[in-house]
């Protein structure tokens, strides 16, 4: 049997930590734009954090399932971190699976600049 996707589809903003009601949504595609960074960095990375509960109010724990992402598993935090292009301004899309969460999920975003130092050897 087909599932009606026309509407079973939300667009929504989202807001990092915001409380996420998945009720009749199995799957999700979570899209970060990532600013221009001051200097020089080497590199991009993007950090997403998973936790969920059964409550909207309660207590959030990292996701249990680890398989979230479509092609890269969670950590024990509950975190993906991709790298992405040293200047800034890409987005980049999450694919998510959320048939194994509870019903409540947040997802909180960090962008991390990665510094890569060369140092000139030593001439003697």
């Amino acid at each position: 049997m087909k599932r009606e996707l026309i509407q079973n589809v939300k667009v929504t903003p989202y807001t990092s930590e915001t409380a996420i009601d998945r009720d009749g949504f199995l799957s999700a595609v979570l899209g970060v734009l990532v600013g221009t960074p001051s200097g020089s960095p080497t590199g991009l990375a993007v950090k997403l954090t998973v936790t969920e509960c059964d409550t909207e109010g309660g207590s959030y724990s990292p996701a249990a399932d680890k398989l979230i992402p479509v092609d890269k598993a969670l950590d024990a935090d509950g975190s993906i971190s991709l790298e992405t292009d040293a200047a800034g301004g890409s987005l980049v899309n999450f694919d998510l699976d959320l048939v194994g969460c509870k019903q409540f999920i947040k997802i909180k975003g960090i962008s991390d600049l990665i510094r890569t130092t060369i140092k000139a050897p030593d001439v003697g």
